[in-house]
């Protein structure tokens, strides 16, 4: 009995991992070259710093390298970057270099809990614009949605969420993304609502079930 209970319990984890990477995968097919090259960043930067796991500082340093990107045109990030490093906690390392060994070994590093965090928003900053691509600037907008290290460091230099937007707003006016993939857009909006609303619905549908039937039951006693 107890092995058939941890059998049962191993296949749902292994289903859960399956999910979880496949939902991974299918949100990392929607960075542009620039949000990968940040994120390469912030793994190299880690490294060099010999830590566990990559943070939320370390994203936001890995969005201060390149100087022609979203996230810099709309926060400044590259003329800030030693007063941001300072805030949030980063040292002063040499430049890293986003490719080679470096990305070989940081591809080993996991996130914490708010790079997580931060990535997650990342999404929820693109799906508010309408946009397929998730770019620079929403993953600075995702830094910005809570609490820590970088968010603290970006406010320091006068910069808000609302600012943050605004800015995203005329910059895809000034410099229009790359055509959305319509199809791609269709289908993860339907795999993003269907898996929202599909369990209240059949709850939902169950608990009318159930109330129907009971109604049903209890005709012929009062008509008795």
């Amino acid at each position: 009995m107890e092995i058939d209970t941890m059998a049962k319990r191993g296949q749902m984890e292994v289903k859960t991992e399956m999910a979880d990477k496949q939902n991974k995968y299918f949100v990392s097919e929607r960075y542009v070259e620039a949000t990968r090259t940040a994120i390469a960043y912030a793994r190299c930067e880690a490294l060099q710093r010999n830590a566990e796991a990559i943070t939320a500082a370390d994203l936001l340093a890995g969005l201060g390298h390149e100087e022609d990107s979203r996230a810099q045109r709309a926060g400044s990030l590259k003329a800030n970057a030693w007063y941001l490093r300072w805030l949030s906690g980063s040292p002063q390392l040499p430049s890293p270099t986003a490719g080679g060994n470096c990305e070989d070994k940081a591809n080993r590093l996991e996130l914490d809990l708010d790079a997580k965090r931060a990535l997650a928003f990342a999404v929820l900053e693109a799906d508010r614009d309408r946009e397929y691509w998730i770019d620079t600037d929403h993953l600075l907008r995702g830094l910005l949605r809570f609490p820590n290290k970088a968010h603290f460091a970006v406010l320091k230099t006068e910069l808000n969420l609302h600012e943050v937007r605004v800015a995203s707003r005329r910059d895809r006016e000034e410099f229009p993304p790359h055509e959305t993939p319509s199809l791609k857009v269709v289908e993860y909006l339907v795999r993003k609502h269907f898996a929202l609303w599909i369990p209240p619905v059949l709850s939902l549908a169950c608990y009318l079930y159930i109330l129907i039937q009971s109604m049903g039951s209890g005709i012929p006693h009062l008509a008795r």
